[in-house]
């Protein structure tokens, strides 16, 4: 019997479209033969809590750290036992096994942590998707890989999750309990990427709350030719400027401009070379992410679940978890399909296409370049552009404009540069001239075709102007007037959700520690593409980072966390440096076992030596205690008993409990505030009586969908105790 394993059920049901397997089980299809496939709901097991492995780990204690396990162990999640019996059966019958799932570790981990389950022992081989359209699940059945060849990929991630459970587990309890003993109610969540993250936020937050402005001046002037004029700018001497090149003394710049002013100057240079622009490549998931954050505002989360449901419910889009932007070679005998079929997908793309000339030779297509997926494209199928929701259509439409590009020719442009001699005085102006479009006719503007951004301020660098007249070396000139601009030095801007997933990315620029400068190479990167988004998320939930517009803006809580952290957990640079041991094991050059015990001393030897200190830690003055000085959220007595009030989240949202035991009672939250229910059953204008007990009802907000505002409706405001709730009906126009 051949079994496959997918990831999820939509991947089954396409694999088995193109396999022609039509007949259903519980839990799997067949085709009543001997090919049968079943499928996962992403992780069906998680690993063991502490208190899974022993009752001693219930509560969280300095006595009982460091916590090691001995022997690693998964149980399975509450909601996919069904499902994990019918694999199990599955996989004692099957003689070969094809693993399907998604074509990265954690795909690989999905299917193998199943088969170690089962103690399955026979032949195993790999379908590496990159893609569900019927084509690439063709291409991907005919290259089939052995086994042995991907099993690196689940060494590497079960050393992820090892690691990351031993650190988060210890770090997250051990800080935990000190911060509880030094007076502060707070649940620390740390973790080998999400510290290091909020430590780049924070650490940008206090650069700009340190920084003093310099002033600075700048000295602009008309220049008169023969064929018109333009201007120029100053280059003070070196004597004069700071290390960026900016003039420092505000006299000598006033000097000279009193000297040149309607002075005669004469051109020493005039230089024009023509140059050319390739179309972006098209996106990873990063540079897509940092697209859409820049373009339309969406979240790296929300980017990522559009993109999975492109490439899962619509099949419009190849595999969008992938690090990379390049294309294999063997692609280019399938552009004049997946062309074709955008055009029968949606009419209005027909004129872009047709300036497609896919003869051309791109560079995108290069097998070199290629990792476990290529870059994000749209599919050779046909799709159903309606049933999409606007964000749904806005990153479909940018993932097809630049598939489109790499078939355009480069845009064109003339650059001119002109030097301007007065006396000793150099007066510099650049120009750039657009000759040929090329592929920029997809765009409208060029925010539209740039993929990323970075977050570096531009500076006051020399302006390209649209276009400068023509002149010749050693041609007269005129000033004839001249303008000193004060200014003055600027910070790094706060993060945005897409300069901090570049940062991400692009860690080595962000990396002071010079032995990890000498050992990152520029593709190591802080998390990987996969789970950037997840740990902003993450940041921004745990009360870490908060919005504010496009910013994200390190918290209170953030900055302690940040305070108390050794070097070694919340550097940057060490993380990336693990993540590259990481991509060792799953390239099949390093060692799990060699990994994993590097990382159990070093968290087992730094868990022992803070509990030695943790005396000193959390006494009046000590490290913890001044950290979360300025932490202790304002605290709220409770309408029954007058005990302290906590905020709690239960499985509808958060609320307030009495911390009072012999009370108990429990009370709705409003913007981080409880509700005094006596204030609450005052009826709001128009509120309507609750159908279920008779109390005023109040408006609440529900959980807002894709895309979609959050909509209101009328909640109890007895709740929890009565759970009545009435639709808000829409205001006649």
């Amino acid at each position: 019997m051949k079994l496959y394993i997918c990831e999820k059920p939509s991947q089954a049901k396409d694999l088995a479209a193109v396999l022609g397997i039509t007949k259903r089980g519980d839990g799997y299809l067949h085709d009543g033969k001997e090919n049968y496939i079943t499928w996962a709901f992403g992780h069906l097991l998680q690993m063991y809590m502490p208190q899974d492995y022993s009752d001693k780990f219930k509560s969280w204690s300095l006595d009982t750290l460091p916590i090691s396990p001995e022997s690693w162990k998964l149980k399975v999640k509450q909601t996919a036992s069904k499902q994990v019996k019918v694999i199990d059966l599955l996989i004692k019958k099957a003689q070969i096994i094809y693993i399907a799932t998604d074509y990265d570790r954690e795909g690989e981990a999905i299917a193998r942590s199943l088969m170690d389950r089962a103690q399955y022992s026979g032949l195993v081989k790999r379908v590496c998707l990159t893609a569900l359209d019927d084509n690439s699940i063709r291409k991907a059945l005919k290259n089939i890989k052995d086994g042995k060849e991907t099993l690196s990929l689940y060494y590497a991630a079960i050393a992820r999750q090892r690691a990351d459970w031993l650190i988060g587990m210890n770090a997250s309890r051990l800080y935990t309990v000190l911060t509880r003993k030094a007076g502060f109610d707070q649940t620390l969540h740390i973790g080998r990427v999400i510290t290091p993250t909020i430590f780049l936020v924070c650490q940008r937050d206090q650069d700009i709350t340190n920084f003093k402005a310099s002033p600075f001046w700048t000295l602009d002037i008309s220049v008169s030719v023969q064929n018109g004029h333009f201007s120029a700018r100053w280059c003070a001497p070196d004597e004069f400027i700071d290390e960026q090149g900016r003039c420092i003394n505000k006299a000598y710049a006033e000097q000279v401009a009193a000297q040149i002013k309607g002075a005669q100057a004469v051109i020493s240079k005039a230089e024009t070379k023509a140059g050319k622009e390739s179309a972006p490549l098209p996106f990873d998931l990063t540079s897509l992410q940092q697209y859409a954050s820049k373009r339309w505002g969406y979240t790296a989360q929300e980017v990522l679940d559009v993109a999975q449901n492109l490439y899962e419910k619509f099949r419009a889009t190849s595999y969008p978890r992938t690090d990379c932007r390049y294309l294999p070679e063997s692609q280019k005998q399938e552009a004049n399909e997946v062309l074709q079929n955008l055009i029968l997908s949606d009419q209005a793309v027909s004129g872009l296409v047709a300036g497609a000339d896919t003869s051309r030779k791109s560079r995108v297509f290069n097998d070199k370049k290629i990792t476990a997926h290529h870059a994000i494209i749209p599919t050779p199928f046909k799709v159903d552009i309606s049933a999409m929701s606007e964000p749904e259509f806005n990153i479909y439409d940018a993932v097809r404009r630049f598939y489109i590009a790499q078939f355009y020719s480069p845009a064109e442009f003339s650059r001119t540069v002109i030097d301007v001699m007065c006396g000793n005085h150099l007066f510099i102006a650049a120009g750039k001239t657009p000759l040929k479009q090329g592929w920029k006719v997809l765009f409208n503007s060029e925010s539209e075709s740039s993929p990323q951004d970075e977050g570096i301020e531009a500076g006051e660098g020399l302006a390209e102007q649209d276009k400068l007249p023509r002149v010749n070396q050693g041609e007269p000139a005129v000033i004839s007037n001249s303008s000193i601009g004060s200014k003055v030095t600027r910070p790094s801007p706060h993060f945005t959700e897409s300069s901090l997933l570049a940062a991400m990315e692009n860690i080595s620029r962000f990396v002071t520690e010079e032995k990890f400068k000498k050992i990152l190479a520029e593709t190591a990167g802080l998390g990987t593409p996969a789970t950037r988004a997840g740990i902003i998320q993450g940041a921004v939930d745990k009360g870490y980072f908060k919005r504010q517009k496009k910013m994200l803006i390190s918290t209170e809580k953030a900055n302690a966390l940040i305070a108390i952290m050794p070097p070694a957990i919340k550097s940057p640079g060490m993380t990336a440096a693990w993540e590259q041991e990481l991509e060792k094991i799953a390239s099949g050059h390093g060692n799990m076992t060699v990994f994993m015990n590097q990382i159990t001393n070093w968290i087992c030897k730094l868990v022992e030596e803070l509990k030695v200190n943790s005396s000193a830690l959390v006494k009046s003055g000590g490290t913890i205690s001044k950290a979360f000085e300025g932490t202790k959220p304002a605290t709220h007595e409770c309408f029954n008993c007058g005990g302290e009030l906590t905020r709690l989240k239960g499985s509808n949202g958060f609320f307030w409990g009495c911390k009072n035991t012999s009370c108990k009672k429990t009370f709705n939250d409003n913007r981080g505030k409880p509700v005094d229910p006596i204030k609450a059953t005052t009826p709001q204008k128009n509120a309507p009586k609750c159908p279920e007990c008779d109390s005023p009802m109040l408006k609440r907000k529900g959980k807002p969908k894709q895309g979609e505002k959050a909509s209101q409706f009328w909640g109890c405001s007895n709740f929890p105790t009565c759970r009545g709730v009435q639709s808000i009906k829409p205001r006649r126009k």
